[in-house]
């Protein structure tokens, strides 16, 4: 690829050499820049075929919750440690979690007494949400069968960074949605002040996972050109993903690029908290959570 998807313009490939610091894997890329919106395209990922096995290996169930995702303790946490309580946002039902990995939000949402579905192509991670007691189709989202008209929301949390075509997935969701029905999405921002901090360290490049890097430009563009009108968006920096990219710095210099579990640690990710206060205050944390309703 050579030109940005989004506005034509032609893209600039990146210094760095970036390798993925959270499974130890062994893959090197680059990524390509566009210099109008921001949009970055990892060069070169593995084949398809290559990443679903990838995902297999990788992704699946990651054990039990940390804390009760609803709960008044949960809330504090959350508030406190500066992340982002997605089952707490106010969603019309039916909802929708497209990559709904394991299924903890749709299980939290089901309990509140929302009709949820999932859709999720890993059966390792599918099946632990349907133990849950959620309905999860077992397929990429872009063959899923989705009715029309059917959602009031639908989530796509840390999605839209990893599949092939990112429009053709918004634009497959959309029909999927009612008059007037939202979208929530998390993306990471790869204008964040961390990332230029932690340079190839940042956590959140993710690679070879991460196809795409979006800044609140890209993002926007995105979604205008997929069917649907931005209504808010902010940044926001649990203070983990701090600590996450320290300790893949220091990894880095042992040489090493795998990381440990991060359940836990809660004092030190408390810690840090108020670093991610301060770099969402200027706009510019850790990823992108964008609210947009669907365009008739």
């Amino acid at each position: 690829m050579t030109s940005c998807p989004l506005d034509g313009a032609a893209l600039v490939a990146g210094d760095e050499l970036l390798r993925d610091n959270r499974f130890g894997l062994p893959h090197a890329v680059r990524v390509a820049w566009c210099p109008s919106c921001g949009l970055g395209v990892t060069l070169d990922p593995p084949s398809q075929g290559e990443l679903d096995a990838l995902y297999a290996e990788c992704y699946g169930d990651d054990g039990p919750p940390q804390l009760p995702g609803s709960s008044q303790a949960a809330r504090i946490w959350h508030r406190l440690n500066g992340s982002l309580p997605v089952a707490d946002q106010r969603f019309e039902p039916p909802v929708l979690d497209v990559g709904c990995n394991t299924g903890e939000v749709l299980a939290l949402l089901r309990a509140r007494g929302l009709e949820v579905m999932g859709i999720e192509p890993n059966p390792t991670a599918a099946a632990a949400a349907r133990a849950k007691g959620v309905e999860v189709v077992v397929s990429p989202i872009e063959t899923a069968p989705l009715p029309a008209a059917r959602f009031g929301s639908a989530i796509l949390s840390q999605v839209l960074e990893h599949v092939l075509d990112p429009q053709a997935v918004l634009r497959r969701v959309q029909p999927s949605l009612v008059e007037g029905g939202r979208i929530y999405v998390v993306v990471p921002n790869a204008g964040s002040i961390w990332r230029g901090i932690f340079g190839a360290d940042w956590v959140h490049w993710h690679v070879p996972f991460h196809l795409w890097h979006h800044t609140r430009t890209s993002l926007t563009l995105l979604l205008e050109q997929s069917g649907f009108r931005l209504e808010t968006a902010r940044t926001f920096t649990p203070g983990e993903w701090l600590l996450m990219s320290i300790e893949a710095r220091r990894n880095a210099r042992q040489g090493i690029y795998r990381l440990e579990s991060f359940r836990g640690r809660f004092g030190r990710r408390a810690a840090l908290a108020p670093l991610g206060r301060f770099g969402d205050a200027l706009d510019r944390g850790d990823a992108l959570f964008a609210v947009a309703r669907a365009r008739r």
